[in-house]
């Protein structure tokens, strides 16, 4: 009896060993494909979409009083850990997409990045037609309307997109009492860069 209960406890040890010391893969769930279609990248011509980056995608517009810039001050945080990892722009593109190409013109939005130090090589900044923009967001469920003066409401949500434009993991924009958790995205980056 005592053999039998010596054996059974060397089993669950090993069991439990080999549990907490097993490498604990993690993985994004795949939520969708993401149909992406031809954009003006305002630094060059078009913004090749199906390049084979991984892509933390944000919509804004440049007259937005608050969230817009708010997350465009953590995309710069964001641009600074990329480069530190050496992704930014090789394996990982920060897509910031206008939702108001009518008043945000190429020049309009050079001048916009500038603000944020933007780095047009792994920062693209890019605008479609009104048509265009709506179908894109549109597939990602992100949802803007017009107001009086200029501004739009519209959704607080990033996207994270991998290599092959799926969409992998949703997450909120910045905003006065918190600012996107850059941490936890790079870590998400570093996991689909992995599997």
């Amino acid at each position: 009896m005592k053999h039998l209960l010596l054996i059974s406890a060397i089993i669950l040890i090993g069991f439990a060993l080999m549990y907490w010391l097993w490498p604990q893969t993690r993985s994004l769930p795949i939520i969708k494909q993401v149909n992406m279609h031809q954009l003006e990248d305002v630094h060059k011509d078009t913004y090749e979409v199906a390049n084979g980056k991984i892509k933390l995608l944000s919509f804004y517009y440049t007259n937005c009083p608050d969230i817009c810039p708010l997350t465009m001050m953590d995309f710069t945080d964001l641009q600074n850990k990329l480069k530190n990892e050496g992704l930014f722009g090789e394996k990982v593109e920060l897509v910031a997409i206008t939702l108001d190409p009518v008043h945000d013109t190429k020049e309009v939005i050079q001048n916009y990045a500038k603000l944020f130090n933007a780095d047009p090589t792994g920062w693209k900044w890019v605008r479609g037609t009104e048509e265009v923009t709506k179908e894109v967001a549109d597939d990602l469920q992100m949802v803007y309307s017009k107001l009086e003066g200029g501004f739009l409401a519209h959704g607080t949500t990033m996207y994270l997109l991998d290599e092959k434009n799926q969409l992998r993991a949703l997450y909120d924009m910045a905003n006065p009492g918190e600012p996107v958790n850059t941490e936890k995205i790079v870590v998400d980056i570093l996991t689909l860069l992995e599997n």
